[in-house]
């Protein structure tokens, strides 16, 4: 009888806790939902979905392949200072051994501080995660990037916002990075 009992206590958890996630979408963090208010976006062969109101943006990157930004998100001098690139790079060596030049010349430069390098998952794939810290113009900047192995190629997804606001766009970077498909 205890048996049953706890088998129904659990059963009924289980039932509240699936509820609980069909019934909470991703949220922005700002009360938009993006499950309802995303669209779909795709350039250079790459595709991804991103809240509404994003726009296509410009890159100074020459390896970028897709830029899109947050419209409303603007610095001093009038840029947008939230945005997802991915960039491409072209035969490139080994997964870690770009990744660990590119970090390593990073760290090496003061304006830059290294706050998490490691492994982590991609679609199921194999991929490098560096989360940093940069400083230009006065302004400090917080940035994910997600490093993906493709045939001879790595794709870099770099999410950056103002230092201040990171912690308000992680749901959203997530939300954009788990729907790139390369």
């Amino acid at each position: 009888m205890k048996k049953i009992i706890g088998i129904g206590l659990i059963l009924i958890l289980l039932i509240v806790g699936v509820s609980f996630f069909i019934n909470n979408p991703i949220n922005t963090g700002n009360g938009e939902e993006l499950s309802q208010q995303s669209v779909d976006y795709s350039e250079n062969g790459i595709s991804l979905s991103m809240p509404g109101n994003w726009v296509s943006a410009k890159s100074n990157s020459n390896d970028t392949v897709l830029a899109i930004a947050d419209p409303d998100a603007k610095d001093s001098a009038g840029f947008n200072s939230v945005n997802v690139n991915i960039e491409k790079k072209s035969n490139a060596r080994s997964l870690q051994s770009e990744f660990t030049s590119n970090y390593n010349t990073l760290a090496r430069n003061s304006d830059f501080n290294i706050l998490f390098m490691g492994n982590v998952s991609f679609n199921g794939q194999a991929a490098m995660e560096a989360d940093y810290t940069s400083v230009a113009n006065n302004q400090t900047k917080q940035h994910k990037a997600i490093w993906i192995p493709k045939g001879s190629d790595i794709y870099v997804i770099l999410c950056s916002a103002p230092e201040s606001e990171f912690e308000n766009m992680v749901g959203t970077f997530d939300f954009i990075i788990n729907s790139v498909k390369l």
